[in-house]
């Protein structure tokens, strides 16, 4: 059965391990060994508990209410998409959730002052936005109105600055990079002790010395090594130890609080970036991955395409068949998109039953044949559900290029988006490409 470092059994394991390995040789061993038993040890453990517990006690907490606040917003999102009354109660029941989540995090329990700075300024954003997002979900007639849409951006901007303040109190490079400075620096005391006993030791035995120190600098250096590669940012660091000895154990327990970091930090950019029912990128990804297209398609002169999709009345397959058999609807549209893009195509869901489809080195002409495409795959497609006879849908697509439709994202969505409607204003399951207004 193996020992954890804390338990006391694990403690008389090693001094027993010293004492029948120096028990053979001179005084001087014994308080080489002394000094590693009561010195070295215990401070290098020291500094890896102290990074578990700074993680745990700080950046979770954070982690939650940010994660609260970002769902939080969807309600008044998809609201504004669908009109669906039911998101008020969905918006009441995250509201209070992120009430809780701000009173599991009280500033007062970080130790900087930008930290608390950073939770509170969070929670002001919040009280602001808060009687946007009701003023919002209050509105009789959301669907297609621009000062509702105008709405939206300024409660999203107090959202997204509460959710970049408080990345200033989760800042994981700098927990650990203090954490591994304090374990470097007991380590370097404890070493210089170390040596210091052993070359009293090795006038009397150098060889048994010497055979004595090879494995322990071995061990503390692949620690070391791993220490200054997580607090350098690369969360998959281990520390590669041979045997189950002490420092094996040592390892072995610094290696599976990395790992669980490393899944930690997974899991929280997939919150971050996919969305929970499609898995494909969310709202927020879908604009930096535009802006970056755009910025390398301006950058190197070459064509960019952006499809807006929409499920053609979707709003009945809800209604009829229930949100059950509207989310399977959703996840199997999204795996067609999925199959039918192309490899450097990015799929996203934009929200409710909106899809964007983000076409790198494609011109208008070329981006029309891969929406009508998309369009005929999707008529042809029976859905199935939980229940019930195959579903049948259609969507409608606009479709807009860059550099036809404007210089920004803003632009570049808002001509795909007017496009979109036109396909719905002409009948429905068709496509429609952005045609700009002539000045002349």
């Amino acid at each position: 059965m193996k020992l954890r470092i804390s338990d006391p059994r694990f403690q008389l394991f090693l001094r027993t391990r010293f004492a029948l390995s120096l028990g053979a040789v001179l005084l001087p061993f014994l308080v080489a060994a002394a000094v590693g038993q009561f010195y070295l040890l215990p401070r290098l453990i020291k500094p890896l508990d102290d990074i578990v517990y700074e993680l745990t006690e700080e950046t979770v907490p954070v982690v939650h209410l940010q994660m609260a606040l970002l769902q939080a917003a969807m309600p008044v999102n998809d609201y504004l998409i669908n009109g669906d009354p039911g998101e008020r109660r969905q918006f009441a029941q995250l509201r209070q959730k992120v009430e809780r989540a701000f009173d599991a995090t009280p500033p007062e329990r970080f130790l900087m002052a930008q930290e608390r700075a950073s939770i509170e300024f969070a929670r002001t954003e919040w009280t602001q936005a808060l009687p946007l997002g009701e003023q919002l979900l209050r509105l009789p007639d959301p669907v297609a109105n621009a000062a509702a849409a105008r709405g939206m951006k300024r409660f999203d901007a107090h959202i997204d600055r509460a959710v970049s303040a408080l990345d200033e109190a989760h800042d994981l490079p700098r927990v650990i990079d203090q954490s591994r400075t304090r374990a470097g620096t007991a380590r370097t005391r404890a070493l210089w002790t170390t040596y210091a006993a052993f070359v009293l030791a090795a006038m009397v035995s150098l060889f048994a010395g010497a055979t004595l120190a090879r494995p322990l600098l071995a061990g503390l250096g692949a620690i070391d090594k791993a220490t200054a590669l997580l607090a350098a940012g690369d969360l998959s660091a281990r520390a590669v130890l041979d045997g189950t000895d002490e420092l094996g154990q040592l390892a072995l327990a610094f290696n599976t609080m990395a790992e669980k970091l490393e899944k930690n930090e997974a899991a929280l950019r997939e919150l971050a970036t996919h969305d929970g029912l499609t898995a494909l990128y969310n709202h927020h990804t879908f604009y930096v991955l535009l802006g970056d297209e755009l910025a390398r398609a301006q950058r190197f002169n070459r064509p960019l395409s952006l499809l807006l999709l929409d499920i053609d009345h979707f709003k009945r397959v809800n209604d009829t068949h229930g949100h059950q058999a509207g989310d399977a609807v959703l996840k199997r549209l999204s795996e067609l998109l999925g199959r039918e893009a192309r490899a450097i195509d990015r799929v996203c869901r934009y929200g409710g039953e909106e899809f964007t489809v983000i076409l790198p080195e494609t011109d208008l002409e070329a981006a029309a044949l891969i929406a009508e495409r998309l369009r005929a795959s999707v008529e042809a497609q029976p859905f199935d559900v939980e229940a019930g006879a195959p579903l049948r849908i259609t969507v409608s697509i606009g479709v807009a290029s860059w550099p036809l439709q404007g210089e920004g994202v803003d632009t570049l969505v808002a001509a795909a988006d007017t496009a979109l409607y036109a396909a719905k204003r002409s009948g429905r399951n068709r496509i429609s490409r952005h045609v700009p207004v002539s000045h002349g």
